[in-house]
């Protein structure tokens, strides 16, 4: 199952790390070629021999071990997926703020494929907001975390936060590397996210309340399923993706013109201002002073309609599908309707930002899919991770 394949094992310092010799045993047995790093905490609770001797390669532990001329951050990167099992409040903590020091943590940092994270604490450690907040950090860029189960804990109570069992991470990374894990495998997809900023003067600009999270969220699901993602936003993104950073509606219009004959798809998920200063003024526009300003001292602006980018590349007919997104305060399926046939794209993804529980800054949303036939699938309310995967399921199937 696991032929030819390349797996990063990380064990950090807790007492689940005996368990790791079993999950070793399970990645060899099936074909993978297993490096292992550990934290120096990691090797109090199973031996550097035992890891050694199951995995047939050299464990790492030190930063600054050179093999063959490669600093040991770098060369362990090489790999197709990094599982860290047991992974530690400690450790999530470190990797989530890009905080490097130690072997384990720098190579996290520097490694740009499939992560598998397997948590493992007490309770009251599992339900510290910090750490769920380091775990919402880390889903939210594309990690996939193995979520710890209820049982018996080290320090004697029955509750949240035992590592999963070796057998339940060895069928995950099988299933993230295998071809059913990579659905999109060969597809191209252009992915837009954030909302446009359309200039008034050197300091002042209209915009939207957009975080960028669902457009993020399907970037990174789409590569984790095997695309060749392109994701054009209005701020810089790291993830395993090209990335185009624009601002204006005309610099992502240009971008996604620019880029789309070669995609399958093209997921529009930003939200781009309808409209732009006419004149923008290349100087700070003075309260009081000037043309632009009133009667009353209040600033009249002029505006002008920006591109209809989803129409335009709709009309385009490449080979691309077309998705749109459908921010919406009142009648949601209705005016979701009614702009997929205005627009002529292939879908419409439609979500009501009326609701407080959802949409924009929020960590979760519920959406309704309507394809150009007006057919309608409900996803309910989820994380935007697990929204985003199954709209790229519904829509690339």
């Amino acid at each position: 199952m696991l032929e030819n394949k390349n797996i990063l094992l990380g064990i950090t310092g807790g007492i689940a790390a005996y368990k790791v010799c079993s999950l070793i045993r399970l990645y060899k047995k099936a074909g993978a070629n297993v490096r292992v790093v550990v934290t120096p905490n990691a090797l109090k609770f199973v031996t550097k021999l035992t890891l050694q001797t199951l995995s047939n390669n050299e464990v790492y532990v030190e930063q600054f071990d050179i093999d063959e001329y490669k600093p040991e951050h770098i060369a362990l990167t090489e790999a197709d997926i990094f599982v860290i099992a047991p992974a530690t409040a400690n450790t999530i903590g470190k990797i989530a703020n890009g905080i490097c020091d130690n072997l384990l943590s720098t190579t996290a940092c520097a490694f740009n494929k499939q992560f598998l994270i397997a948590p493992a604490m007490n309770n009251n450690m599992w339900e510290n907001k910090f750490v769920q907040e380091n775990i919402r950090k880390l889903e939210e860029n594309g990690y996939n975390i193995l979520y710890p189960s209820e049982g018996f804990l080290a320090c004697g109570t029955n509750a949240v936060g035992r590592m999963r069992e070796p057998e339940e991470i060895f069928e995950k990374t099988v299933e993230l590397l295998s071809e059913h894990g990579q659905k999109l495998k060969g597809k191209k997809i252009l992915i837009t996210a954030g909302g446009t900023r359309e200039k008034i003067d050197p300091v002042r600009y209209i915009t939207n309340n957009s975080s960028g999270k669902m457009g993020i969220a399907l970037a990174n699901n789409a590569a984790k399923m095997g695309a060749d993602v392109t994701l054009v936003s209005t701020f810089g993104v790291n993830g395993n993706f090209k990335n185009i950073v624009t601002e204006t509606a005309r610099e992502m219009e240009k971008a996604v013109k620019e880029n789309i004959s070669e995609q399958d798809g093209v997921i529009m998920a930003a939200a781009v201002s309808d409209y732009r200063v006419e004149n923008y003024s290349e100087q700070k526009i003075k309260k009081g002073v000037g043309v632009n300003v009133g009667l009353s001292d209040g600033l009249k602006l002029n505006l002008v309609t920006n591109p209809d980018i989803l129409k335009d590349i709709s009309l385009m007919h490449t080979k691309a599908k077309i998705i749109g997104f459908c921010a919406e305060s009142e009648n949601l399926i209705e005016n979701a309707k009614t702009k997929i046939k205005n627009k002529g794209c292939d879908y419409i993804v439609a979500n009501d930002i009326s609701r407080k529980d959802i949409g924009f800054n929020s960590n979760e949303n519920e959406v309704y899919i309507i394809d150009k036939n007006l057919n309608i699938n409900h996803i309910e309310k989820d994380t935007k991770e697990n929204i985003a995967k199954k709209i790229l399921e519904n829509i690339f199937e």
